[in-house]
């Protein structure tokens, strides 16, 4: 089992305590940051570069994956895009990915570091972690974010800046807020990890298939977005 450096505190800073991962906590990271990931990124930059992400078909992930990955109407979603109006950026990596997503419903947003966040949905701040440097590689390093929504799923932000957090465990937030600002902590390429899953606490292979009601760009045949595309976040 691993340790990992995260004291729980009310302004999301350290503690200065080491303690060991929750079950969930193992399960999702083990599954996020497996050492595969490190090639799976070079590799996605170089499909990405050669055109290979818009056009063509998601790499696919595991079935199981694919069963969970059902959307719904784009312009009915209750998320918006977790970045401001007016910006755009690539997904890197999109759901069910065979690089690192294999097994996930998430998001990989290609962000140079510093880049503002802002919250895709309203609700409540469950977990806080802001102690990695962008400069810190290990994979098991990395700051987040958790909010759970008034439905009880919860939003997982990934990759954060260290010391760029606005938000405190226990706080309210609201759609389109500004929490955080991107980094590279635990990943070699600076983005941002977006998921949400069905509850707090978060479990592996509960997570949701989610789109954004304010994106323009194209999604591919079940509603998602696509890897290689850039995607505007319109007014809502």
């Amino acid at each position: 089992m691993r340790s990992w450096r995260a004291g729980k505190s009310t302004n999301g800073k350290a503690a200065g305590q080491v303690r060991r991962c929750e079950p969930w906590q193992q399960r999702i990271t083990g599954a996020l940051f497996h050492p595969w990931r490190w090639l799976g990124i070079a590799l996605i930059g170089v499909l990405v570069s050669c055109g290979g992400g818009s056009d063509s078909p998601t790499p696919p992930g595991g079935p199981t994956c694919l069963n969970r990955a059902v959307f719904g109407s784009a312009a009915q979603s209750a998320y918006v895009l977790p970045y401001p109006v007016g910006t755009a950026y690539p997904v890197l990596q999109s759901y069910c990915e065979a690089w690192s997503h294999h097994d996930q419903l998430a998001y990989d947003f290609e962000m140079a570091v510093g880049t503002p966040i802002s919250a895709a949905r309203a609700g409540l701040v469950m977990r806080v972690v802001d102690v990695y440097q962008d400069s810190d590689q290990d994979p098991n390093h990395f700051n987040y974010i958790y909010i759970q929504h008034d439905d009880g799923t919860a939003a997982f932000y990934a990759h954060v800046q260290l010391g760029s957090v606005l938000v405190t465990e226990q706080g309210r937030i609201e759609r389109g807020q500004l929490i955080a600002r991107s980094g590279s902590c635990g990943t070699p390429m600076a983005d941002l990890h977006f998921g949400v899953y069905r509850s707090w606490p978060p479990r592996e292979g509960e997570d949701l298939a989610v789109n954004f009601r304010n994106a323009e760009g194209p999604l591919d045949v079940r509603g998602g977005l696509q890897r290689g595309v850039s995607y505007l976040a319109l007014p809502y």
